[in-house]
């Protein structure tokens, strides 16, 4: 959908294996502090890292569900990754959507936990010399060793949930309430998630 302003979108991307408020944090951080006009999600559909994840309908709906609880217009789901069938490269999403959407500038989000490996990534340096990286600060994680191009959060709190925590704790049958939106938590119990060692 076209703007008639030219937009700051910052793109977060990720499997959202689950969404949790962690990921809401940093989208209402990232508006309330001017840093961008618009967050989108963009759910990963085959990760370079990630080998097993749940389906990506399961993944879409618990993330419907909890943009709808954040009643923010600046907040959307971009399914540009879950229309491509092959593995998801974050300077190829920035790359297509940029293309798509030509008015407006785009930048990505990951948090701190990614710094070290950041080099990785897929044409790791063309991206920082194109984009910008905002960084926000993962429990266990300092904000150091940044590199050019990416921007910290230093002026929000640290996150210290992640699914991977929510998964664990729904194995171990403990509660995963004010971790995930109610809604999602629900949606978890009803489709039997993350209850086999597999997922």
């Amino acid at each position: 959908m076209p703007y008639n302003l030219p937009m700051q979108i910052a793109l977060f991307g990720g499997a959202f294996d689950p969404p949790h408020m962690g990921h809401r944090l940093i989208a209402e951080h990232l508006l309330e502090a001017g840093k961008v006009d618009r967050v989108w999600f963009v759910p990963v559909r085959k990760h370079h890292f990630v080998k097993n994840m749940t389906a990506v309908v399961d993944r879409l709906a618990m993330l419907q569900q909890m943009v709808v609880k954040m009643k923010l217009p600046t907040i959307k789901i971009e399914k540009f990754e879950l229309e491509h069938n092959d593995t998801s490269y974050s300077y190829n999403t920035l790359e297509g959507l940029s293309e798509r959407y030509s008015q407006d500038t785009f930048s990505w989000v990951i948090g701190s936990d990614n710094i070290a490996d950041f080099h990785k990534w897929y044409r790791a340096t063309e991206l920082l010399h194109t984009y910008h990286v905002f960084v926000y600060p993962r429990a266990g994680f300092p904000l150091q060793s940044l590199l050019p191009g990416m921007i910290p959060l230093t002026d929000m709190p640290e996150i210290n949930v992640s699914s991977t925590e929510v998964r664990e704790r729904v194995r171990a049958r403990q509660p995963i309430e004010g971790l995930v939106e109610e809604t999602v938590a629900q949606y978890i119990s009803q489709k039997g998630l993350y209850v086999s060692t597999l997922q």
